[in-house]
């Protein structure tokens, strides 16, 4: 999966994620403010002994430093790539039909890379179909 897909899917689907992934989300979550920016290893590391607040927000489960273990943009290619494989048929990838990329959001009806305008069209999941005149 690529980047940009991968994104996408984690901001607007995160609500599929499971109980691990929420954890290991709010884990780097938690980690990247304790340490202004940063989630590698050793930034967790040093997450550990900042704010209370933040050092609540950490977790000791193995499973979810093991998701958390390469860093925020490694979590979000993995989290990405299992709710796309497990959920694939909730997750409706809103592309441009002139370029094929993929839109800002899922309610976008304008190409941020072709600058293709869509507006016109009724949509539905599968299918763009021209707007009858």
């Amino acid at each position: 999966m690529d980047n940009d897909k991968a994104w996408y899917v984690f901001r607007y689907y995160s609500h599929l994620m499971n109980e691990q992934e929420r954890a290991a989300n709010r884990h780097l979550a938690g980690t990247i403010k304790a340490t202004h920016g940063r989630s590698d290893a050793g930034a967790q590391t040093e997450a550990r002994s900042g704010p209370r607040h933040l050092r609540e927000m950490l977790s000791d489960e193995a499973q979810v430093l093991d998701l958390a273990s390469g860093g925020f943009q490694a979590f979000v290619l993995r989290a990405g790539e299992r709710i796309m494989r497990d959920h694939q048929e909730k997750i409706a990838l809103n592309c441009c039909p002139q370029c094929g990329r993929l839109a800002r959001t899922p309610t976008a009806r304008q190409c941020g890379f072709c600058r293709h305008d869509w507006h016109n069209r009724i949509t539905n999941s599968k299918e763009t179909f021209p707007s009858p005149e």
